[in-house]
């Protein structure tokens, strides 16, 4: 449900859906892939004309995901960091990005991610990556 909830694009900016996207990404409970995927759902979704009420909340669970134990839901913060260049979390982005070399299966580094979302903030281009194939046991 969570991921057809972050990408029907007749549910854009519609405040339940942002809401239910950041109480699960906010849920330790969770699987890590949905609340990752709830991450990436607030990171295309969001927009900055959303009340306060519902804009703080979904960005302070952006913030507390980058420092999650989860690799997969420290990426999909990174992701959501950049697309709402959220400049406070630039000094932690760019720490993960000179240190977390954690590949997030069918993606990249965390590191690297959060090196796309940096220079987002800062006004460039980040560069068309190729998923890493990870190795099957």
């Amino acid at each position: 449900m969570v991921y057809a909830i972050s990408f029907l694009s007749n549910y854009q900016g519609n405040q339940e859906v942002i809401s239910t996207l950041t109480e699960v990404a906010a849920n330790i409970a969770e699987a890590p892939f949905v609340r990752a995927q709830a991450l990436e759902g607030i990171g295309n979704k969001l927009s900055h004309e959303l009340p306060e009420n519902l804009y703080q909340p979904a960005v302070s669970v952006i913030i507390q995901g980058l420092d999650d134990t989860e690799p997969e839901v420290r990426f999909w913060s990174c992701f959501a960091a950049g697309a709402l260049e959220i400049k406070e979390t630039l000094p932690k982005l760019q720490l993960l990005a000179q240190t977390d070399k954690t590949i997030v299966a069918g993606w990249w580094s965390v590191g690297e991610e959060a090196e796309d979302s940096v220079t987002l903030m800062t006004g460039g281009e980040p560069p068309l990556r190729k998923p890493y194939n990870l190795p099957t046991n």
